[in-house]
């Protein structure tokens, strides 16, 4: 679960914030017209922070109304920014993440830096004055991810920043490493996969994964929070660009086993979607999906994201792996009353399914 680090109360509110030497940086905000999009894009393929989430094409495909938010200097360069997805609920203006984005917030340009001083000036001024200019809204709410940058601007802001977890698997480490940190009961799970004769094959066809994983939600009685247009707009967007796998488990029949949805951006891995044939439980096809992309990232030279969670069950799979636990941090504000109540609300749902999953894990 998430829990809150630090609450800043917020300095005066300067249009730029002062250089160490008292003078101004010459940087300012601006909302990037659609046209400027590629430039946005640029910097995100550069920036150690960027994501594939923060594209301008992932957000297109998830969310129907977007602002990009940039600070530039005087020569123009954008240096840094941040998306605002934008959600519209009775009269709320919500800045909150997009479907099956589970990564977003700001990013920088740390290549003009020299050293730790320079990099942390430039992540606290820049975020400051980005956290600042984001237009109007009653509530903002994101998680950045292990890449996040420094977040004390946003604190100095009067953002809270909350703290949580992620496994992932760096890129450095070898196959041999994984398979001997992983647990005993994944081991073996592997092992019987073997013995089934499961195969796993990349594919295209979405609806396998998007038929397996109504499967998992129907057992536990819900629907997906997405629909299957959705997934497969999703899907078409992230192959078309070479930033998507599909992988698909079969038996040794021919019957669907189990599928994971993965995207991908230069440096790292993370799964989107996973699906399993629920009438098949002791088949271990999940598991063994898993592994193949696992696979894939290390020897594409790739970090893997399981983007972890502390629902139980959930977390004790992710950390039967053997991965690293990365924090991730929740960036989020109220701008209203109204946008306080609506983050007691999520607060609240988080909440009650926390408990929840604690019962079942117990």
């Amino acid at each position: 679960m998430l829990v809150p680090v630090e609450t800043a109360v917020a300095p005066r509110k300067t249009p730029t914030p002062p250089s160490p030497q008292g003078k101004a940086t010459n940087t300012y905000c601006e909302l990037l017209r659609p046209e400027k999009y590629a430039e946005w894009d640029r910097l995100v393929e550069r920036s150690i922070h960027g994501t594939v989430f923060h594209y301008s094409w992932w957000l297109r495909a998830t969310t129907h109304d977007f602002q990009i938010l940039v600070v530039r200097d005087r020569d123009f360069r954008i240096l840094g920014g941040i998306p605002l997805p934008r959600k519209h609920r009775r009269f709320l203006t919500l800045y909150h993440a997009p479907t099956l984005t589970p990564y977003l917030g700001p990013i920088f340009d740390l290549s003009d830096t020299h050293n730790n001083y320079d990099r942390l000036y430039a992540m606290r001024s820049r975020g400051e004055l980005l956290a600042r200019t984001i237009p109007r809204f009653d509530s903002l709410r994101y998680t950045a991810g292990a890449s996040a940058p420094d977040l004390q601007g946003f604190l100095w802001a009067g953002f809270q920043v909350h703290l949580g977890y992620t496994f992932r698997f760096s890129a450095t480490t070898s196959l041999d490493e994984i398979a001997s940190a992983m647990s005993r009961t994944h081991a073996q799970k592997l092992s019987k996969a073997n013995k089934l004769q499961l195969t796993v094959r990349r594919e295209t066809d979405i609806d396998k994964l998007i038929t397996l994983n109504e499967m998992i939600f129907a057992r536990q009685n819900r629907k997906p929070p997405y629909s299957s247009d959705f997934v497969r707009h999703l899907w078409a967007e992230s192959e078309t660009r070479n930033r998507a796998r599909l992988y698909i488990a079969y038996t040794a029949a021919g019957e669907t086993a189990a599928a994971l949805f993965t995207v991908n951006d230069p440096r790292t891995t993370f799964q989107i979607i996973s699906g399993v044939n629920t009438a098949k439980p002791d088949i271990p096809g999940g598991n063994l999906v898993l592994w193949t992309a696992i696979q894939d990232a290390i020897r594409e030279g790739r970090d893997f994201d399981f983007e972890g969670s502390s629902l139980r069950g959930v977390e004790v799979f992710y950390r039967r792996w053997g991965a690293a636990a990365v924090p991730v941090w929740r960036i989020e504000k109220s701008g209203s009353l109204q946008g306080t109540v609506v983050q007691a609300i999520l607060q609240r749902r988080a909440t009650a399914k926390y408990k929840l999953t604690e019962k079942i894990a117990d």
